[in-house]
């Protein structure tokens, strides 16, 4: 079945990860699902948006650093030093790794999401977390007043910052507050524990925060992604439309040239044969409704790297990329026959359907080229009798090439000027 949307032409799939790996990448990916599964696009920016906040991460780092480094000075305790240094390096860290995000989308390749800024990003929560354990251990009211309010901030931050991934963020959040709520439990500083009393609920209530953040944040992807589906897609039959269709053939025909003989672009211009008297003598109704049956066996009849496009009313284009002329003439026949087939909803409806051929660079190096070399050998096709094919290749011999079709369709290819 064909792809309706096309982001990357051809992909290569990756080398197969190691067992350990593996098994990261799977909890990273638990992780970072959201509350719903939702299409590949709006994943995809719901997982960049974290990569976007980068002035949350400095700030939430800086802070981190110099809360760790005010400890060392007040106690002077080895746990401080330790986690000042800690930090220094997971502080680089991060750093670096954000700086990596931000050039990779500049460069718009948004192929995946790395786990290591995922990962790092917990240690550090972990850290930070062990870190204001100690400071509420330590007994300095000034330190445990710095890690409260130091957690409080990172909390809000991580609410806004994590709000594309409501699962990570909710456990960042519970990391960093429940243990502190527990060491002010635990304190023997007189009414230390009523913060750690309170302490769930505001972790409650930053996590119900952080679910309103993910919900205005995917109603406002989802709106995007409805425009660009309306945008670039045929409302009925939900192919790609006549704008689609000159994004994907300058895509196409952007790619290099096939090492093979193959075409690096084979064009197909289809227009149905009797659907203005099945739109006339049945109704607009049964019109539309035969219009999202052909799509339907349009895309089940090529490739998965080829494309069915919908210009408008009934006619067509299909894209096939890097393909023979065997292989093109195969798919030919087995759309006749396919739109040929009789509809269940409506068995009066007589739909056939002629295809005129064109490939690059034989008939052209440009979209237009190629679309009019294959309109005019399809208006051929139509001339010959309808229900079959015309290839344009003007240095060619006409040749008789006959569809297994049913008996009223005669199909054929001939070489058109």
């Amino acid at each position: 079945m064909t792809a309706i949307v096309a982001s990357n032409i051809h992909s290569v799939p990756a080398a197969p990860p190691q067992r350990s790996k593996s098994r990261l990448r799977v909890g990273a990916d638990w992780l970072l699902a959201g509350t719903h599964p939702e299409p590949d696009d709006i994943r995809n920016e719901l997982l960049h948006q974290r990569a976007s906040k980068t002035k949350t991460l400095a700030v939430a780092i800086f802070a981190s650093l110099l809360a760790a480094t005010i400890a060392a000075a007040l106690t002077g305790a080895a746990w401080a030093y330790a986690w000042m240094a800690a930090e220094l390096v997971l502080g680089s860290i991060r750093v670096y790794l954000m700086m990596a995000d931000v050039a990779k989308a500049k460069a718009a390749q948004r192929t995946g999401t790395t786990i290591a800024p995922i990962w790092a990003g917990l240690t550090s929560t972990i850290l930070i977390t062990v870190g204001c354990y100690q400071c509420v251990g330590s007994g300095v009211l000034p330190l445990i007043l710095m890690a409260g309010i130091g957690i409080a901030n990172l909390v809000g931050g991580i609410s806004s910052r994590n709000a594309g991934t409501p699962r990570y963020g909710a456990l960042l959040i519970c990391i960093l507050t429940l243990p502190f709520g527990v060491a002010t439990i635990l304190s023997p500083i007189p009414y230390l524990f009523l913060v750690g009393l309170q302490t769930p609920l505001y972790t409650a209530g930053m996590i119900f925060l952080l679910l309103e953040n993910h919900k205005g944040l995917l109603n406002l992807h989802r709106s995007e992604h409805r425009n660009r589906q309306m945008a670039h897609h045929d409302l009925l039959t939900g192919l790609p439309n006549r704008a689609m269709n000159q994004k994907l053939f300058a895509e196409l025909l952007a790619t290099p040239e096939p090492t093979s003989p193959n075409s690096k672009l084979t064009v197909f211009c289809l227009d149905l044969d009797g659907f203005k008297a099945v739109n006339d003598g049945l109704g607009h109704a049964t019109g539309d409704a035969v219009l999202v049956e052909v799509s339907r066996r349009l895309r089940a009849s090529v490739r998965e790297v080829d494309f069915a496009c919908r210009l408008g009313g009934d006619e067509f284009v299909i894209l096939l990329p890097d393909i023979s002329s065997d292989a093109a003439i195969s798919i030919a026949r087995r759309i006749i026959a396919a739109v040929s087939t009789p509809f269940e909803f409506a068995p009066a409806a007589k739909i056939g359907v002629s295809i005129g051929i064109a490939a690059a660079t034989r008939d052209g190096n440009t979209a237009d080229e190629l679309l009019s070399a294959a309109d005019r050998a399809m208006y051929e096709a139509k001339r010959r009798g309808k229900g079959g094919f015309v290839i344009h290749a003007p240095d060619v011999e006409a040749v008789s090439l006959v569809p297994e079709v049913d008996a009223h369709h005669a199909g054929f290819a001939e070489a058109v000027a």
